[in-house]
Order: C-alpha cells, then structure tokens, then sequence
C-alpha cells in the first residue's frame, strides 16, 4: 500500500477494437490496415495510468456477466486495481468501443455501444457513497448518465470532484453539475459546447475559462490537440504550448492526460506543472498502441518533461 492519496474513478470499461489505415482513408470503402483488440474504457483507463502512477485506485465501473467482463476483471485484478464494489447486469453486454484511426495514427471515427451505462440504478451510488467519502478525490466521466453524475455530486458536496468530458455530444451530460467542480478536463469543441461560448480567436479561450470558473469549478483544463493546452484557475490564465511528436495511437492520450492532473494536483503541484506533468503523461501514452503506455511510471514521466 502506498503513502500516495487514494482515488475513487467512477466510468466505463470497454474493449476496445482499434483500426489503423495504412493509407489515406477511402470513405464508403474497403480500406487496407491492421486491427487491435485492447482492453480500454475511459474510467478503466484513468485508473490504470494512475495505479500505474503508484496511487491507490477503486474503480467502480458496470461489468455484464459474459467472456469480455471477465477478461477486463481479470486484467484490473492483475495491476492491482480495486474493482470490489463495481456493478455486475446480468444479461447485458459489455461496452464495447471502434476506432479506425487514420494514416497519421489519429481518431477519424470512433463508434461506442455502451447501452450497459443507461441500466446504473441509484443504488450503484448510494450503496457507496461512505466509499467515496472517504477517498481523496474522485474521478467522473460522461459515459455516466446524467442522473448518476447529478446524485453522486449532490450526495457527496465535500468531495473533490474531477469530471473527463469525454467526448462532443456526452460532454452535454456535465452541464448541471459544473458547479460542483472541483476540476474540468474537456477539449475545446466539449468547451464551447458546455459554455455556449464560440471560439474564433485564441484569447476566447480566457472566456471560456473564466465562464465556468464563474460557475464554480476551481481548475479549467481545456486541450487543444497539438496547439497545447488552455488552463486556469482564479489567479491564471494561460495556454501552453504542446511538444509534437508523431503518434502511434492518440487514443487513451485525453486519459493519460487527466491521470497526469489528478497525480499533479494530489502531490501539491501548482498550477502550470500540473499542466505539464499531465502532457508528460499523455505523450508517452501516443508512443505506443495501447490506450495505456504498460511501463508509465513517475520516472517516466518526469524524465519525458524534464
């Protein structure tokens, strides 16, 4: 058991199938490639990076009770992630995730079948809430449906909560809780969405800070893919400005990303090394196939930013 803070992550477990084109991608065709099946999940891939990290991790995610659950169990179980308390629907099916990613080994298409998320009863939260009471912080994700976001946050006022906007159209799913924020980590179209705020040039980034540090969230992450990243919080705005590097697979970076905060923001960091660490993490995460890099360490990290 480590000295590190303890972290509860409420989110998804997928497997994941990723595709890679060899060539430009042919829309409405065939296209020649290479596919990887992986274990992934955004929740599940948050807690990995920061086990992996030397944090002490409950994953509380929704299993169903086939083949590809007990595969994702049985890899949790194997890196020391707790998975005690998670949910088991039976007859359900596990979520599962599609990638294909272009010839530069970025997301052109993703498609999820997460029905399993939309069958989390109350009870899920409420049966746990002394186990999250009693973590450091806790991770949310919008995969979640809004009803499990809205009750865990009001249920738990103290708690110091991080949400991981996910993705364009679920990110909608965090508007009513923004308030109880204690960190937001989004990109910048999830950003505009969630504000209503349009950006046209880079110091509109400043507004959409400022807009849901308005709404009482303490620390605004907003990435912007290979343009760095905007953040702030009551004292700063900035943006930082991301080194490139040539991806083998984007997908799991935004993860990496939020495990490399949350590590950051527990060991005291402030704000602007924070934001680095947290780069650190994600470009080592890009360097390999998998959504989680499998030697992502401390040391790693601060020799990749140092």
């Amino acid at each position: 058991m480590s000295d590190n803070p303890k972290i509860t992550v409420i989110g998804a477990s997928n497997i994941d199938l990723i595709g890679f084109s060899k060539d430009k991608l042919i829309y409405q065709d065939s296209n020649i490639g290479s596919l990887e099946t992986i274990i992934g999940g955004v929740g599940r891939n948050i807690a990995e990076n920061l086990k992996r990290l030397d944090f002490d991790v409950e994953l509380l995610t929704v299993f169903a009770d086939d083949e590809f659950s007990k595969t994702i169990k049985n890899s949790c179980a194997q890196l020391g992630i707790s998975t005690d308390y998670s949910l088991t629907i039976k007859g359900s099916k596990t979520s599962l995730f599609i990638a294909i990613m272009d010839r530069y080994n970025d997301l052109a298409l993703g498609l999820s079948a997460m029905d399993i998320y939309n069958e989390i009863p109350d009870s899920f939260i409420t049966d746990n809430l002394d186990l999250i009471a009693q973590n450091d912080y806790c991770i949310l994700e919008t995969n979640l449906p809004v009803s499990i976001l809205e009750l865990v946050t009001e249920k738990l006022p103290n708690v110091r909560f991080a949400l991981e906007a996910v993705s364009a159209k679920k990110a909608l799913k965090a508007k009513s809780i923004l308030d109880r924020l204690y960190i937001l980590k989004c990109n910048s179209i999830e950003a505009e969405l969630l504000s209503g705020i349009k950006v046209e040039y880079e110091n509109d980034y400043e507004k959409l800070i400022e807009h849901f540090l308005k709404l009482g969230v303490k620390k605004v992450f907003i990435t912007l893919g290979k343009d760095g990243v905007a953040y702030g919080d009551e004292n700063e705005v900035f943006i930082s400005k991301n080194k490139i590097i040539t991806p083998v697979n984007t997908n799991g970076a935004g993860d990496a990303f939020m495990a490399g905060l949350l590590y950051a923001e527990a060991k005291g960091f402030d704000l602007y090394d924070m934001v680095k660490f947290g780069s650190g993490c994600a470009q080592i995460t890009i360097q390999h196939k998998n959504a989680v890099h499998p030697e992502i360490c401390e040391e790693m990290v601060l020799k990749t930013i140092a």
